[in-house]
């Protein structure tokens, strides 16, 4: 089932957010720690990012479940829908995404999504590619496929909460993964932006 499908690595989600195990830092900017790591069943990277951001939990669990005001903070968002709720904490969700380049065809995805919040509070919110009748494929859309897309947040001892972004995308279509490992290493920025419009918004 869906559910069974993003219930699988929601516990993965949190070891992989809360441990440097197999890890490899690429850098930081914008406040923002990345790392990669190579998986063993598949040649697109696993990219994480980590931060810092003036809110709670769950302010920012909110502003990643909002699909009307994405796009002031991701850039490449186009649209979403939330397709079907599966119960109260899984849903289907289709999101779309506008291409970097005027060469490549748009993005979208369809994706289960869990969200867990833990004993000591931290919030998982996770989400894998499944395939959906409700979620056909479109003309002007090249469907991606998701293995891991989650954010782990938890409040920290600053008056905020620190997040880790994880996101493994394949994008399908022509392009290489030699470039799309390339490109991967900027997707967590998402969260320097998300971090502005939150701070700004306080």
């Amino acid at each position: 089932s869906h559910i069974a499908a993003v219930d699988a690595t929601l516990d993965s989600l949190q070891a992989l957010s809360i441990s440097d195990d197999d890890w490899e830092l690429v850098g930081e900017e914008d406040g923002v720690r990345i790392h990669k790591r190579e998986t063993k069943d598949n040649p697109i990277v696993m990219i994480r990012g980590i931060t810092d951001i003036k809110a709670t939990p769950q302010q920012i669990l909110d502003c990643t479940s909002d699909l009307e005001s994405r796009s002031d903070w991701d850039e490449l968002f186009i649209g979403g829908s939330y397709l079907k709720e599966l119960d109260e904490d899984h849903h289907i969700i289709h999101l779309k995404f506008t291409s970097p380049s005027f060469m490549v065809t748009n993005r979208d995805i369809c994706l289960a999504r869990a969200v867990k919040v833990l004993d000591d509070g931290t919030i998982l919110s996770n989400h894998v590619s499944v395939e959906c009748d409700d979620c056909p494929e479109e003309k002007g859309f090249v469907r991606a496929e998701c293995a891991a897309s989650g954010f782990w947040i938890k409040e920290n001892d600053n008056g905020g909460s620190t997040v880790a972004y994880v996101i493994q995308l394949d994008p399908k279509g022509w392009i290489p993964s030699k470039i799309v490992n390339i490109v991967a290493k900027k997707q967590p920025l998402v969260l320097a932006k998300m971090r502005a419009y939150l701070e700004n918004k306080a």
